[in-house]
């Protein structure tokens, strides 16, 4: 029977730092892997005041009927409600990495509102984190390890080896099996774990595994603090994108104006935050004041005046739009006003004035296409050219405004009108292009 005899110290301590982890969660679910240490998580969280559940991710690998056989025993003999969520995975190679994004994506799919998963990393793996990230030259971010805490993601057993969180679960009867896949030495972790660990162990330090967690938990205060002083720098957004300040990231410590950068990148590439190239790739538009670059996983980096726009692709244009005289209309990150005026008051920027003989009650609104022209005198020149030169971004570009009357372009709102459509008398119709700040 489960909790029968007494306690050990260790089982005391889980019990405590896992009541810990969990004391502020409105709802956990436990992540079971099968195995001893996501076991002796389940039975402590299933002592605990928040509701809790288990959850099991079948990748429908060898073995994994029989991970899927303990954790179903071992959520019955806890008393958990077990939900198992079907995420095959092929063998091949990276099997690893991609099992275990396919794990998370699985996870976070099934996940409730507001729910914590739990995990049971150990020491162990913590120590494994760190050292296959030293081996791929990681910085202080990733030599920093697993973080305890990061929603929706908790690790309440980091403090605990692997071999006493085993010796907990054999003394509680806990039924847990041992994956096959962990003595696979295809894969990098399996190699750390059985070969190069207890070789370091060996031959250098006996307690390695509590160094490397401990250097983690070094680094992870310094990384905190230093991210403290990146949040506390403003980044924008703006369709879609991600704005960093050129001034800021060119003028603050590199290691604070990296992890602004990762900030935005981990917007689009969560859970991850980029990598050391993406970053210098950053900082480097920032110097330069100009260019783009393509950076992991498709996203973009281009300079757009005072900002880097980190992106995942160009905005999607509105669909065209009917502008009254009077009215308004959104548009993208706009708002398009038209109004009655004269052409002899102060103008607000980003007010083009059009006579109202020719825009009658109201005007036809899209975004600029490739091979839009607009007149200019005797001839017409390209919209996006004109775009460019008012030194409006490639990127928004795409989405820019147009003012048709009929099939003609009329204006480019704070760019330039046509000279047939300007006021030839002394009234007018003014257009405004606002931003949804304001200005």
């Amino acid at each position: 029977m489960v909790g029968e005899n007494p306690l050990s110290e260790v089982g005391v301590a889980v019990r405590a730092a896992v009541a810990a982890a969990l004391a502020t969660s409105d709802s956990v679910a436990v992540c079971l892997g099968g195995g001893a240490d996501s076991a002796v998580l389940a039975w402590a969280a299933s002592d605990g005041p928040s509701p809790v559940r288990a959850l099991f991710v079948d990748h429908a690998l060898a073995g994994s009927s029989r991970l899927a056989e303990a954790a179903s025993a071992l959520a019955d003999s806890v008393g958990l409600e077990l939900l198992t969520v079907a995420a095959p995975v092929e063998e091949g190679p990276s099997l690893e990495g991609r099992a275990r994004d396919v794990r998370r994506s699985a996870l976070t799919g099934v996940r409730r509102p507001n729910e914590w998963l739990a995990t049971g990393h150990s020491l162990d793996d913590q120590a494994e984190t760190v050292l296959g990230r030293l081996l791929r030259g990681a910085g202080t971010v990733g030599l920093a390890g697993m973080e305890p805490r990061r929603f929706p993601f908790v690790r309440p057993l980091l403090g605990f080896s692997r071999a006493e969180l085993r010796a907990l679960a054999e003394q509680l009867g806990l039924p847990f099996v041992d994956d096959p896949a962990n003595d696979d030495l295809r894969h990098l972790r399996n190699r750390l774990r059985l070969q190069l660990i207890p070789q370091l162990e060996a031959d250098y330090n006996p307690a390695v595994r509590a160094v490397l967690a401990r250097t983690a938990a070094i680094l992870a205060a310094d990384d905190a603090e230093l991210s403290r002083m990146a949040d506390d720098i403003s980044v924008g957004e703006r369709l879609g994108a991600m704005l960093l300040p050129v001034p800021v990231l060119t003028t603050l410590p590199v290691s604070v104006a990296a992890r602004v950068v990762r900030r935005a990148l981990r917007r689009f590439l969560d859970p991850y935050a980029g990598n050391h190239a993406d970053v210098v790739q950053v900082l480097a538009l920032a110097a330069a004041g100009s260019g783009r670059a393509t950076l992991s996983g498709g996203v973009n980096a281009e300079v757009e005046g005072p900002h880097i726009a980190v992106h995942a692709g160009p905005p999607t244009p509105p669909r065209p739009a009917r502008l009254g005289v009077p009215g308004s209309v959104s548009w993208a990150d706009w708002r398009l006003e038209a109004s009655h005026a004269r052409p002899g008051v102060s103008r607000p920027a980003r007010r083009q004035l059009l006579d109202p003989a020719v825009v009658g009650g109201g005007v036809e609104v899209r975004s600029a296409l490739v091979g839009d022209r607009i007149a200019i005198g005797s001839g017409s020149k390209l919209v996006r050219d004109a775009l460019s030169e008012a030194g409006i971004p490639r990127r928004l570009r795409l989405v820019w405004p147009v003012i048709l009357v009929g099939a003609k372009i009329a204006a480019v709102p704070a760019v330039r009108v046509a000279p047939w459509a300007r006021p030839a008398g002394p009234d007018a119709v003014a257009v405004d292009m606002i931003e949804r700040d304001g200005t």
